[in-house]
């Protein structure tokens, strides 16, 4: 009986202490789906859902971190009043401030044959005098080879190395089948019920996301918030592809 008062004891204060927060997180213009929210005093970490919402034990004077990709990070200090009801957090929109170009409408100069040529004829005779190697023919200067032809050839080779080592590596079928296999964020939960996706056609939305040649990085990234928010956007454009062939929706999962 000591025991069990004892242990009572010991575990009432922590269950008091934590409780479940829900919220929503919007923008200027809708939900936020797949944020991700940090809670750096408990080291947690949960996402939104396609609607925005999240649940995350927490306690009065945690501090919650929202970080989307494509918003501004937000801080915020739990108190007692967010445990009442659905909390409600906004993140505002990251800008790419582009600088202003103005363009005019300048009138078209009128061309005039005469001083053209004779323009031209000028600037060909002091070029000939300067740099008369130019004009010669190929044999007189480079034994036969054209000596442009061979500058262009290296220029185009050091060009396919430069491209080659840093060659893009995409992700493939058996990445993606892994993912899903073996991720707490992606599986089966999210391709059929926050995606809509039907069970029959899993494997071929797997053969959709390869088809968009998606880049390997994604799939280091630490946070996962870029390739998830590729995911959602995916899922939308295969369902609707679906619809729009009259495919229906099944309600079996695996």
């Amino acid at each position: 009986m000591k025991q069990t008062i004892t242990l009572i004891l010991i575990v009432l204060p922590s269950i008091c202490l934590s409780q479940k927060i829900q919220g929503k997180i919007y923008d200027e213009d809708s939900t936020v789906k797949g944020a991700l929210i940090i809670n750096l005093t408990k080291k947690d970490t949960t996402y939104s859902d396609v609607k925005g919402s999240f649940k995350m034990n927490t306690s009065s004077g945690d501090v919650l971190l929202f970080k989307s990709f494509f918003h501004i990070q937000k801080k915020t200090k739990i108190t007692e009043e967010h445990f009442t009801n659905v909390q409600v957090f906004e993140l505002k929109k990251r800008v790419n401030d582009l600088e202003e170009v103005l363009l005019t409408n300048e009138k078209e100069k009128q061309f005039e044959a005469k001083t053209y040529t004779a323009d031209f004829g000028a600037a060909l005779a002091n070029d000939i005098k300067n740099n008369p190697h130019l004009y010669k023919p190929k044999s007189s200067y480079s034994a036969g080879i054209d000596l442009g032809r061979l500058i262009d050839l290296i220029g185009v080779t050091k060009l396919l190395k430069k491209k080659k080592k840093y060659e893009i590596k995409l992700i493939n079928y058996n990445q993606i089948d892994s993912l899903f296999s073996n991720s707490k964020l992606f599986n089966n939960q999210l391709i059929f019920d926050q995606l809509g996706i039907p069970k029959d056609y899993k494997f071929l939305f797997f053969e959709y996301i390869e088809a968009q040649n998606l880049n390997c990085e994604l799939l280091s990234t630490k946070e996962n918030i870029e390739l998830l928010d590729t995911i959602y956007k995916l899922g939308n454009d295969f369902s609707n592809i679906l619809e729009e062939n009259k495919v229906p929706k099944t309600s079996e999962k695996n």
